[in-house]
């Protein structure tokens, strides 16, 4: 397994591991999880559903992201849905946004189908509503990106 600027990525000989090899690519590439002890500075890409339970300084952009109490990010994410239970600083565009209880954001949010904010959340800034494609088209060209580095990748040599 390799970590390369936040992709997961597996490279296998030929048959290595069968008719198994698609269903293990994708176990590596569905969720990551980032400690209370780790702190990235820097973009942060996942075309997978993260779970952060530290810190990130830099954008974030990914499928799913879940900000434990004691995480946070000082950043605009990027993601299909995004889960607060820690700290963020930045903008939020998802199409599903929950901020828990213990959640607080700072900065705008802008999401296109559902948004929920939990008793004790705190949030400041402004939110809005926004058409699906304005929050899709970020989510897909990255993924599109994503995923054209992983044929790359994985292509027979």
């Amino acid at each position: 397994i390799a970590c390369i600027y936040g992709y997961y990525m597996v490279k296998f000989t030929d048959n290595m591991f069968g008719d198994n090899k698609d269903k293990l690519i994708k176990l590596v590439v569905e969720k990551s999880t980032i400690g209370a002890d780790f702190t990235i500075e820097g973009l942060v890409n996942s075309a997978g559903d993260v779970e952060l339970g530290g810190s990130v300084k830099g954008p974030v952009n990914v499928k799913a992201l879940h900000i434990k109490e004691k995480g946070s990010v000082i950043g605009d994410i990027n993601a299909e849905t995004v889960e607060v239970h820690g700290f963020v600083d930045g903008t939020v565009s998802a199409q599903k946004i929950v901020i828990g209880p213990t959640g607080e954001i700072k900065g705008d949010l802008s999401f296109t189908e559902n948004l929920r904010v939990d008793d004790g959340a705190r949030l400041d800034g402004h939110v809005k509503k926004v058409p699906l494609a304005k929050i899709e088209n970020k989510v897909t060209n990255f993924l599109d990106t994503t995923k054209a580095v992983r044929k790359t990748f994985l292509k027979k040599d």
